[in-house]
């Protein structure tokens, strides 16, 4: 496991705990259901269309940290990779990939 910090605004980060209580997921299964929900971005948004969207339109006031399984961190750093190969000069990719995994999930639980 590695630990990973990320920023986010704090509506996200409230909304993620939330999220994690109403789910079941106790005390220490914020980090399982963030590597679930990165899991979900990279199965069903393979072009990362959903990393930055919306970024600019808050501020990262807060930070949060997750233990990342080996198989998520690899798949974030080839995320990164891509990303980067189109916007060079882009800044907090593993952040900005995080938090659409979050909003991806987040979207989603009200669908079943």
């Amino acid at each position: 496991m590695k630990r990973v910090a990320c920023r986010m605004p704090l509506t996200l980060k409230t909304m993620l705990r939330q999220a994690v209580a109403d789910d079941g997921y106790g005390g220490k299964g914020k980090s399982l259901w963030v590597r679930e929900a990165l899991t979900q971005l990279f199965e069903h948004d393979p072009d990362l269309m959903n990393v930055g969207v919306g970024d600019d339109l808050e501020v990262n006031d807060a930070e949060d940290a997750f233990f990342l399984s080996m198989e998520n961190g690899l798949a974030i750093d080839a995320a990164v990779e891509v990303i980067r190969s189109q916007y060079p000069r882009a800044e907090g990719i593993q952040s900005a990939i995080v938090r659409a995994a979050v909003r991806y999930r987040l979207r989603g639980r009200g669908k079943k």
